[in-house]
């Protein structure tokens, strides 16, 4: 169990830091966020035209942006809370 202590306001996701998420190949191009505000990355690969979805401890990898934006479409939120 973790206990996450926020002295001020609580952290919010928000599309400039992306970047923040990019590394070894993938250059994240979207940020969203699952029901508990956890962050969820959607990345693409900069070599090959792989997508590539990441939240918690998964990856999930789509051909297509489309279909990586059809896995995310009613999982995860986008900064503002509403359904993608």
């Amino acid at each position: 169990m973790r206990f996450n202590f926020f002295y001020g306001t609580k952290p919010k996701i928000a599309q400039s830091h992306a970047g923040d998420f990019s590394r070894k190949g993938y250059e994240c191009n979207l940020l969203l966020q699952d029901k508990a505000g956890q962050p969820v990355a959607v990345s693409r690969n900069t070599e090959l035209d792989v997508w590539k979805v990441e939240h918690n401890f998964s990856s999930v990898f789509f051909a297509t942006y489309a279909e990586a934006m059809a896995y995310c479409k009613g999982r995860f939120f986008d900064e503002d809370g509403k359904a993608v």
